[in-house]
């Protein structure tokens, strides 16, 4: 590929990254569903568009049948499950890894896509019918990505690297250490101390194997970069100008852009991460910066202390 085609194609793949994620605010605005706006759209749009080289064991259709049984599990634990928040967590945490295991897939997106309807208290089936079609659309952006310029396919694992013993041991290690730490959030009633994309980086983290342990520092950066982006266009554009939350998003994705090509970091929790003080009511935002940054050095000290030994899979 020359370089007038290359660029052409970074210019395109962002240009339908920001069309998914536009679409969904605008539908959003026209249907009155706020549920429809979904988070974990970002880090999938990061992972399938965005990153140069795709580390997840799973193909389009897989991830689009994860995707939304994950999301639909949420929206029933909020429905039908009239337990605490704490125990709607836990389950919203360990079914989807469940899931994973069984479909021998790393397609970790899904737990946030689980647990985003807890956190949210969604209870409309919207919510999972709209995590379908946008998924869907990212399968196909992707798959015109992959056809028009000819490019080798992403899904380079396979699931011979899938270790159902090792990961089913890992997995209840993992589910013990959450269950500890989801108490901190839950007992001081705020749970955005653990928000759902963090989850979803104390699972990649808590892998020895993942090649993103290697840079600890460089990842809990862009973390708080992308949360004071999110914070920012929130307040500055859509609550000080009254721009719709569309701009806002559509502004902080683009500098989402610019600090995954500036920096290299292909993390996928930065994507929900960035979203999710977009979406939040005004009241949550005051204290949601300083919740964060508890809950993120909370999971680095776990995932760095505690997973150091086991091999879970073959390298990310």
């Amino acid at each position: 590929m020359n370089i007038k085609i290359l660029r052409i194609f970074e210019y395109e793949k962002y240009f339908l990254a920001l069309v998914i994620i536009s679409l969904m605010f605008i539908i959003a605005k026209i249907t009155g569903h706020r549920e429809i706006i979904f988070p974990e759209i970002v880090s999938i749009v990061v992972l399938c568009l965005i990153t140069k080289r795709q580390i997840l064991s799973t193909n389009r259709l897989k991830m689009v049948i994860l995707t939304v049984l994950a999301s639909l599990i949420g929206v029933i634990i909020v429905r039908y499950f009239q337990i605490p928040i704490y125990f709607q967590i836990i389950l919203g945490f360990l079914l989807p890894q469940v899931i994973l295991i069984v479909s021998k897939s790393n397609f970790v997106p899904i737990i946030a896509a689980c647990l985003f309807p807890v956190y949210m208290k969604v209870t409309s089936f919207v919510y999972p019918i709209t995590a379908f079609i946008l998924v869907c659309l990212i399968a196909l952006c992707q798959y015109y990505l992959i056809k028009q310029y000819k490019l080798k396919p992403l899904n380079v694992r396979t699931n011979k690297f899938f270790n159902v013993k090792a990961k089913t041991k890992h997995l209840l290690k993992l589910f013990f250490v959450f269950a500890l730490i989801a108490v901190l959030p839950v007992y001081f009633e705020q749970i955005f101390i653990l928000p759902p994309p963090f989850i979803v980086a104390l699972v990649v983290l808590s892998n020895p194997m993942s090649s993103f342990r290697k840079y600890p520092v460089k990842i809990f950066n862009s973390m708080i970069a992308v949360t004071l982006i999110g914070i920012l266009c929130r307040l500055l554009i859509n609550i000080y100008l009254g721009f719709p939350l569309a701009v806002s998003a559509m502004i902080a994705c683009i500098m989402l852009f610019v600090l995954i090509e500036k920096r290299k970091i292909f993390f996928p929790p930065i994507g929900g991460t960035l979203l999710m003080p977009i979406i939040l009511k005004k009241s949550m935002l005051l204290l949601y910066f300083p919740e964060i940054l508890i809950g993120l050095i909370v999971i680095f000290l776990v995932t760095l202390k505690l997973f150091k030994s086991e091999e879970i899979n073959a390298p990310d």
